[in-house]
């Protein structure tokens, strides 16, 4: 009978230590299926929940895309657009058999405004097909350390037997970030290709708060809204990795704010202005309370304008990334300046894209 008792006794101490290990529980106010926050310079996970589940990553398998590019290609290598990469679903810029983009390019608008085209088209550059390129990429991030990931596309589209998982994601991520060339262009809000179209980030975060450096989004109807992206506070750098949730951007505010509760660099509850922004022909801008603020921007109230105040101060707030024609090499341009030719394609997250 004592043995009992004292078995009983150690198993709720057992019940009780494993209930209490901080972070690797699910929080009722965060509605995603799976979350990881990780320490962006150790990978130590600072908190997770089932961060270890295999689900869809959405557009988010493009950072996995683009380190692999990376790693292959030179950035001003040319791209050639097959039919195949042209019908690849939206999100998509538009290109057109028989063109060729730098690799710069491809690049940009399959980080920024999540271009399923270009995303067929680099991997048809870099191993003849897409499903050719989709094997490579899954040997190589496993061989880095994603173990539980399985991409079937250069893309994130829908197909069976795709998956990734949120410590997955945020370890790859993490990888590309490493890449200077990778962390510029998620880092980067709009950039004008060669031939004169502009991409521009569907990561708000880069809009909305100063503690944004990079980012992915993504989603589909059977991912739903899936994001990774890195945060900085002072000297204190997490990744936040997120999938399955019906609305990203209520979740990943309370992760931010616990990644850096977790780093012990704590920073107030982030105002929800993401969900205020909208896009407009000059960028994004916060709207609400009759308040129409362009983001990067002059700030619009009623009729007056004034060229002064401006949402974010940091360095290069109202600018965008030219390609150069020539040389390939990308200048700092103010938005100011009109461009012509500048394409109005979709840039949403559509159905079938991040």
């Amino acid at each position: 009978m004592a043995n009992r008792i004292w078995i009983a006794c150690l198993l709720g101490l057992a019940i009780l230590a494993v209930g209490q290990v901080p972070g690797y529980a699910a929080d009722e106010e965060i509605k995603a299926k799976a979350y990881c926050i990780m320490d962006a310079d150790t990978g130590k996970i600072l908190a997770a929940y089932n961060h270890q589940m295999m689900l869809p990553p959405a557009s988010t398998l493009k950072v996995g895309t683009a380190l692999m590019v990376v790693n292959s290609l030179r950035l001003t290598d040319r791209v050639p657009v097959s039919a195949q990469a042209a019908a690849a679903p939206p999100s998509k810029i538009g290109i057109r058999p028989g063109e060729t983009y730098s690799v710069q390019d491809m690049l940009y608008a399959l980080l920024l405004t999540s271009a399923n085209d270009a995303a067929r088209a680099l991997a048809e550059r870099v191993s003849g097909s897409e499903e050719q390129f989709a094997l490579f990429m899954t040997g190589r991030l496993r061989a880095l350390g994603a173990y539980r990931t399985n991409f079937m596309t250069a893309s994130g589209l829908p197909a069976a037997g795709q998956f990734s998982t949120a410590q997955d994601l945020a370890h790859i991520f993490r990888l590309a970030m490493q890449n200077p060339t990778l962390a510029k262009i998620m880092g980067t809000k709009s950039y004008i290709m060669e031939n004169g179209k502009e991409v521009r980030s569907h990561n708000r975060f880069l809009y909305s708060t100063q503690y944004a450096v990079a980012g992915k989004t993504g989603f589909t109807k059977a991912s739903m809204h899936t994001y990774v992206g890195m945060f900085q506070n002072g000297d204190s750098r997490i990744i936040v990795a997120l999938l399955g949730s019906p609305n990203k951007w209520p979740d990943l505010r309370l992760l931010i704010a616990k990644g850096f509760g977790e780093m012990g660099t704590p920073i107030a509850a982030l105002p929800p202005l993401e969900e205020r922004l909208r896009k407009t022909s000059h960028g994004y801008s916060l709207v609400g309370d009759d308040l129409d603020q362009s983001v990067g921007g002059a700030v619009r109230k009623g009729k007056r304008r004034n060229v002064n105040r401006r949402y974010r101060q940091e360095s290069g707030a109202s600018q965008v990334i030219r390609a150069g024609v020539a040389t390939g090499k990308a200048s700092a341009t103010s938005r100011k300046k009109k461009y012509p030719g500048r394409s109005k394609a979709k840039s949403a997250a559509s159905a079938t894209g991040g």
